[in-house]
């Protein structure tokens, strides 16, 4: 029988040896080689791609979205599927278990668009949108642009201390692109109504021809108003003369002496008329797809009719005062941004 002193030091001595045991342990990475889940068409036996390296708890992660150059391209976890020989989008969808929109949506396809054996696909790990953050914005204006969460954008993209940057790439779970594809033109037969040489048309005429071509200084042209947000300026060098707020759901930009207008985004003319037209005056709307329409009023002469596409950055009507215009504004443009038929924050859309 083991005498006490000894026992008691091979048990001090088992001890120590359980404690080493347990830190070296805790130290070894948590991770799978790439090795053993690569195989020669880059899955392993159970068709999981080779991008899933990472252990985590237990489950397999993702690895970052990546470009064709390698670069990161959001904060959020991603990937990129490389198309093989009679894979199409909805297949693609639903291998990694997400809706053919949102691999549409994140690579910017026509939903007739066919695919091509080695083409480079952007998957998101969750159905949505990827947003490129612009200058000025921050995570609040982007959820409210999209009518999400801030806090499920953060825990999507691991944003830290609500930190973003310009150019920066966000996922933004669950959302549907601002701007769609306009929709087909809306065919209209108008017959024009008789009037007398030197009268106005009446009150809510639509526009039924496109005016002569503006006078000297007023040319047809494209506009090089800033375009980092998701629509543009509606015009160039304007000020801010009244924001949006309650009982005016809109922002009136001016520029000095007045000067074009310009289509914020391609769409379809849905109105186009001239007269009162309820104190907006001469009044455009233009229809850019997923419920999204933008207004110009107080216009001076319109340039578009109803039914016309026109482009972002066309010019569509030139600065005015057209309707109810009081005080201190003077020559301005009312300009509405509606999604859904609800009258947005312009200033959201714009920067």
């Amino acid at each position: 029988m083991l005498q006490s002193p000894l026992r008691h030091w091979l048990s001090l001595r088992i001890r120590i040896v359980c404690v080493t045991i347990f830190l070296v342990g805790s130290l070894l990475p948590p991770y799978i080689p790439r090795e053993a889940l690569a195989q020669t068409d880059g899955e392993d036996s159970v068709g999981m791609p080779s991008q899933f390296v990472l252990v985590e708890d237990g489950f397999l992660m993702k690895s970052s979205s990546l470009t064709q150059q390698g670069a990161r391209r959001a904060y959020a976890e991603g990937l990129i599927h490389t198309v093989r020989e009679g894979e199409s989008i909805e297949q693609i969808a639903e291998r990694y278990g997400i809706k053919p929109d949102t691999v549409r949506w994140a690579n910017k396809l026509e939903r007739n668009a066919l695919l091509q054996p080695g083409d480079e696909l952007i998957v998101l790990p969750v159905d949505g949108v990827l947003h490129t953050v612009s200058r000025g914005q921050t995570l609040s204006r982007i959820a409210e642009l999209y009518s999400v969460p801030a806090e499920e954008i953060t825990r999507q993209n691991g944003v830290q201390g609500g930190f973003i940057i310009a150019g920066q790439e966000l996922i933004i779970p669950g959302a549907s692109p601002i701007v769609a594809a306009p929709p087909p033109p809306v065919q209209v037969a108008v017959t024009p109504p008789q009037q007398r040489p030197g009268t106005t048309p009446p009150v809510g005429t639509p526009a039924q021809t496109r005016p002569a071509p503006p006078s000297p200084g007023r040319p047809t042209k494209t506009s090089a108003a800033p375009t980092t947000g998701i629509l543009q300026m509606p015009c160039e060098n304007c000020i801010y003369t009244q924001y949006y707020h309650a009982g005016h759901y809109a922002v009136d930009l001016q520029t000095r002496g007045g000067g074009p207008i310009f289509a914020a985004e391609a769409g379809t003319v849905i109105r186009a008329e001239t007269g009162w037209n309820g104190g907006y005056g001469n009044v455009i709307e233009i229809d850019h797809g997923n419920g999204l329409v933008t207004l110009y009023a107080h216009n001076k002469e319109l340039y578009v009719s109803v039914g016309e596409q026109v482009t972002r950055g066309q010019q569509i009507s030139w600065m005015g005062n057209s309707g109810r215009v009081y005080g201190k504004t003077g020559i301005h443009i009312h300009y509405e941004v509606r999604v859904h038929g609800v009258k947005k924050n312009p200033v959201l859309y714009l920067k």
